[in-house]
């Protein structure tokens, strides 16, 4: 249940209402059969069962195969049941991005500003970008959130006295580097750690390449000539092996 009892905001009687759906029994066969619509959906008794278990991994990328088959039961269930179970998951990201958007904003309302975080969280659950993705998709999820909404909050501001502060707009855009330069460093271990175990890379190259694009080596003059040669063949071969799978990130 929700940390906020007494709130009444529209977010907190959205969820009250949803997880009372989520309770009903009338409510309980069509979510037993979301459930056995995937091997690792099965593995829940229950649809509350199952969003707790999201909610424990805090959207890292163990979540993304529970998440991709949610995505995937839309075609086969009702796309409201499954995104009510969307809508209480990123129940956190919804209220985190009003009061920052309201933080910016202060004209602007928590009612309305709590609808257009909702509309697009919705909207980019039915989005052909997302059905694409297949990685981190809980941080791609709540960082469209945020930025459709403050995309929306900037066109609704009206005059100079509704515009941002410059140390606010400073904070978003600190947050928001550092979530996307975690996403970036998550990215990059992982396709490391797939070379080393297909033999593309032996172990050696793997830690001169983590020391090198995540650990700050080629800023701090901490390579020879010789290894700058070296890496750069690496790093040519991996993005002949990344591309058309992994995109550029390398």
């Amino acid at each position: 249940m929700s940390d906020r009892p007494n709130c009444r905001c529209l977010l907190c009687l959205i969820e009250e209402k949803l997880r009372a759906e989520l309770a009903d029994p009338g409510n309980q066969q069509s979510h037993h059969n979301l459930l056995r619509s995937a091997p690792r959906l099965a593995a829940f008794q229950t649809t509350g069962e199952l969003l707790s278990h999201l909610q424990s991994l805090n959207g890292n990328s163990s979540s993304d195969r529970l998440l991709g088959d949610l995505l995937d039961a839309k075609a086969l269930f009702s796309a409201s049941m499954v995104n009510s179970v969307f809508v209480l998951l990123f129940l956190p990201v919804l209220h985190s991005t009003v009061r920052r958007v309201r933080k910016c904003y202060p004209a602007l309302s928590r009612e309305d500003t709590a609808q257009q975080a909702l509309g697009a969280l919705l909207e980019y659950l039915a989005s052909a970008h997302l059905a694409a993705r297949d990685t981190f998709l809980g941080f791609a999820i709540a960082r469209k959130v945020r930025r459709a909404t403050f995309e929306w909050a900037a066109r609704e501001a009206r005059s100079p006295l509704d515009a941002p502060r410059s140390e606010d707009l400073q904070e978003m855009n600190s947050s928001e580097s550092a979530e996307e330069s975690f996403e970036r460093a998550s990215l990059l271990r992982h396709f490391f750690a797939r070379a080393v175990r297909g033999g593309t890379l032996t172990p050696g190259e793997l830690n001169l390449l983590v020391q090198f694009k995540l650990e700050g080596g080629a800023e701090n003059g901490a390579f020879s000539n010789a290894e700058r040669q070296r890496l750069k063949r690496l790093l040519g071969k991996l993005r002949r092996l990344a591309s058309g799978n992994h995109g550029s990130f390398l």
